[in-house]
């Protein structure tokens, strides 16, 4: 037995039966490379060898690298999906993982914004460039829609339908969802589409992912990151907005405004409602401030 067979056969698993997307990948990737890396430090040959007091070593060298509970969390459940392979294969003959429990985190509510900080923070993107526009279509598609950066660089023409405002996006785990999108988004995808794209991909001679960067090639999460980082740098150097502060707003807005949890998990492409149920909590916050603030009593 051998680590670097072992793992190339359970990534080839992962992808090939099944058939987690390619960001997916890369994330286990660089779970299992970082694992393996730090066994064959301790001149560790084989998954075989690996036992519960080394994983507890590892654990304690992520830990010395000041990784977030959630890192952590994640490495802990890419090597619990290795070893639960490698047993299924007879690769090796015990599970040290069995006896590892996540790090606690603490609970917290999803960052949002107010309808009009929002309304602010979208208002405020200059729009007299290409790529003005473009970061423009972006932002409003995306609070429109409540999307995944991953669900937005990997947009497609064909996937917009202009007659019914419809959206086909390919989320999370392969699942396809439908969702609307208002008349204003819509106004900026076309503008987007007809006045910068083509400008865009001109040297490219074409794409068929929607958004593209200078270069007119297909945009990447981390491409997303930057244009939001830059837009809020230029609305309030003092607020910390990521591209998920977003969707949380999106379903947020809309939970307040009297939409129902059900629909607000299936326009988020949530698999379960628990997932969705967190967004819960703000909107009862929200309740609660409206409450005391208008209450005769309060005062």
């Amino acid at each position: 037995m051998n680590l670097d067979n072992d793992k190339k056969e359970f990534l080839d698993y992962l992808k090939y039966q099944k058939k987690y997307s390619s960001l997916t990948i890369d994330a286990y990737t660089r779970n299992i490379n970082e694992f393996t890396d730090y066994l064959k430090k301790e001149n560790i040959c084989s998954f075989q060898e690996v036992e519960y007091p080394l994983i507890r070593g590892y654990l304690s060298f992520l830990h010395h690298k000041d990784l977030s509970r959630n890192s952590i969390n994640h490495r802990i459940s890419s090597l619990r999906s290795l070893y639960a392979f490698l047993v299924k294969q007879e690769l090796v003959n015990d599970n040290p993982m069995l006896l590892v429990e996540n790090v606690k985190v603490p609970k917290r509510n999803p960052d949002f914004l107010y309808p009009d900080e929002m309304i602010e923070l979208l208002d405020s993107i200059s729009t007299d460039s290409d790529l003005g526009i473009r970061n423009k279509a972006i932002l409003e598609l995306m609070y429109a829609c409540g999307l995944r950066c991953s669900e937005t660089v990997g947009l497609t023409l064909n996937c917009i339908d202009f007659d019914q405002n419809i959206l086909l996006i390919h989320g999370k785990g392969n699942k396809d969802r439908y969702v609307p999108f208002h008349e204003y988004a819509k106004k900026w995808l076309i503008r987007y589409i007809q006045e910068a794209r083509n400008n865009l991909t001109a040297k490219t001679g074409g794409t068929p992912y929607v958004f593209v960067n200078n270069r007119g090639q297909m945009m990447t999460n981390r491409g997303i990151e930057n244009i939001i980082d830059r837009v809020v740098k230029n609305y309030d150097p003092t607020k910390k907005i990521h591209p998920h502060t977003i969707r949380h707003s999106f379903a947020t807005h809309l939970l307040n405004a009297g939409a129902d949890l059900r629909t607000v998990q299936e326009l988020l492409g949530h698999e379960n409602l628990s997932t969705t149920q967190i967004y819960t909590h703000i909107t009862k916050e929200h309740l609660r401030n409206v409450y005391l603030k208008a209450h005769p009593r309060n005062k």
